[in-house]
């Protein structure tokens, strides 16, 4: 295995993350809306595009249906009550059932029921699913995705979700159907990609799309993320997700990222439906936090709100702009430990191997992240050995695999094993509580 390790902070800017300070929480997040969902202490993604904020002026409306155009969806206790009839372009009948559970996964993030005492808080509780089967298998053809828009805005969608992605050249028929959606009001949300690149991928490149990349708890892009000029919107890319197979968990991608934008601009529309998809999408565009590599930046819920004058003047009283990024969950102080204070930075190697290799990291107490880039991800697995357990990744999005959780300090080794005897080019972020200046 041939493989380099990059640590400094100049040379790789773009990936190392900032030193994370400890942010003392004011009275307007304590008074915030808190979810008993027992994952909810977990999902540091909706606290920092500050939700809980948000969940004060609404949690959704019935009325504001969300068509998600993927690989179906199945019925499970935190999506109860939340679908609509849709259709399957697959098998061509009535019953989008989710086979991948890939569907399933991004219906949680935009609509799992939140404070139900279950599972996981999506962004739009009261939101509803058009669940529109495009794919099997993971493959996509651009036919289809063209009829399930065109279906979605038929039946009656505020917002279509793709969260499939295509390379190669756009397409006719299905930039048509982009083009019918937005003229007919709908905002159509779609995934940037986990290229790295500014490589373009569809639907999320066709004008008028809001295209969605995936950043990290300091608004730096992860290294995975496609970015460039077409990339509108990030929003954090690690999010906690839940299946019929799996409790909730979290798993990292830009499949996941335009859910929490289709979640947010579903809120939006329950408090306002007779603003245009053109209003939504200009609030999301003008409130978002500048990051570096796309056009606008990372989304900001309550901001959004605000600039829509969607607040009440009493929240608005308690809830004055933050003055940083919010903290991505109560957590104590780090303490001086060997080497210095911990400081939440990122270890990045790239490089070549064949079958697996391992990593050994030293941690303090907090989120570790890891995540692995390369082709034909789905014939590998990426695990952690802890004290207690082996944890083992969610299967594979696309090219990418990732593990999120809490840890407590120590020393890790990061496990990757592949079928076949090929070479294979690789990416790998460990993102941690490091000694400082001794990762």
């Amino acid at each position: 295995m041939s493989r380099r390790t990059v640590y400094t902070r100049l040379e790789m800017r773009r990936f190392l993350l900032a030193a994370v300070a400890a942010l003392i929480l004011g009275d307007a997040e304590a008074a915030a809306v808190q979810p008993n969902d027992p994952a909810w202490r977990d999902q540091w993604a909706q606290r920092q595009i500050r939700l809980p904020e948000v969940w004060e002026v609404t949690t959704g409306d019935p009325s504001i249906v969300i068509a998600l155009v993927d690989t179906g969806v199945n019925p499970i206790p935190d999506l109860e009550g939340a679908l609509v009839p849709g259709w399957d372009f697959v098998d061509n009948d009535p019953e989008p059932q989710d086979t991948q559970s890939h569907g399933t996964r991004v219906a949680s993030v935009i609509a799992a029921r939140g404070n139900n005492g279950i599972g996981m808080a999506g962004h739009c509780w009261k939101c509803r699913i058009m669940p529109v089967r495009v794919s099997a298998g993971g493959s996509v053809s651009a036919d289809r995705i063209a009829a399930g828009i065109r279906f979605a805005v038929e039946n009656g969608a505020r917002i279509i979700n793709v969260s499939l992605t295509r390379t190669g050249q756009p397409d006719a028929v299905e930039e048509q159907a982009v083009r019918y959606a937005i003229d007919s009001g709908v905002l159509v949300v779609a995934s940037a990609g986990n290229a790295g690149t500014e490589a373009l991928q569809y639907p999320a490149a066709y004008p008028g799309v809001l295209a969605v990349g995936g950043t990290d708890d300091s608004d730096t892009l992860y290294f995975w993320s496609s970015r460039g000029p077409r990339v509108g919107l990030t929003a954090p890319g690690c999010h906690m997700v839940v299946d019929a197979t799996i409790a909730p968990g979290t798993i990292c991608g830009t499949s996941f990222t335009p859910g929490a934008v289709s979640g947010v601009a579903g809120l939006i529309l329950s408090r306002n439906p007779s603003l245009t998809s053109y209003q939504v999408a200009a609030a999301l565009a003008a409130t978002a936090k500048p990051v570096r590599g796309v056009a606008w930046g990372r989304m900001d819920a309550f901001s959004a709100f605000q600039w829509l004058d969607l607040v009440p003047a009493a929240q608005l009283n308690q809830s004055p702009p933050p003055t940083g990024t919010p903290a991505p969950a109560p957590r104590p102080r780090a303490v001086a430990g060997p080497g210095g204070l911990y400081t939440r930075q990122t270890v990045f190697e790239t490089g070549t191997f064949r079958r697996g290799f391992a990593t050994s990291v030293r941690i303090g107490r907090g989120r570790f992240e890891t995540q692995l880039l390369t082709p034909r991800a789905s014939d590998c697995t990426l695990s952690l050995r802890t004290p207690a357990e082996l944890v083992v990744a969610l299967p594979a999005v696309k090219n990418l695999l990732s593990l999120s959780l809490q840890l407590p300090a120590g020393r890790y080794t990061v496990q990757i094993r592949c079928d076949g005897a090929r070479n294979r080019q690789f990416s790998l972020g460990v993102i941690a509580m490091f000694p400082r200046g001794a990762p």
